[in-house]
């Protein structure tokens, strides 16, 4: 290994190592400045309540409106369901039996 390799192997690594050690301490005063944020936060609502003219009445409160959902129309649940029962029948399709009501099964049989 002649020197000329050496000192190039050492440029690069000292330029390598100074641009993390550098970052790094860029990384560390933007750490350090965010304990200041909150203070700028309170001078600017502050600010802010001072340029403030009269305080804005409120406006009447709007009544909740219900949401009444039409449960009665699952005609897709009851098509998942029917083609899992196939499914599981080892039917490829759903002719020769009809689901007349789904209720939850006491025993999990999956």
């Amino acid at each position: 290994m002649s020197l000329d390799n050496l000192m190039t192997a050492l440029a690069h690594t000292l330029i390598g190592m100074g641009t993390v050690f550098i970052i790094l301490i860029l990384i560390s005063a933007i750490i350090y400045l965010f304990k200041f944020i909150p203070k700028a936060q309170e001078w600017a609502a502050k600010r802010k309540q001072k340029n403030v003219p009269e305080p804005v009445t409120a406006p009447e409160p709007v009544q909740p409106v219900e949401i009444i959902e039409d449960e009665t129309d699952d005609l897709e649940l009851v098509a998942v369901i029917s083609a899992a029962i196939a499914a599981a029948m080892g039917k490829e399709n759903t002719d020769g039996f009809v689901v007349r009501s789904i209720r939850r099964s006491k025993g999990n049989r999956w």
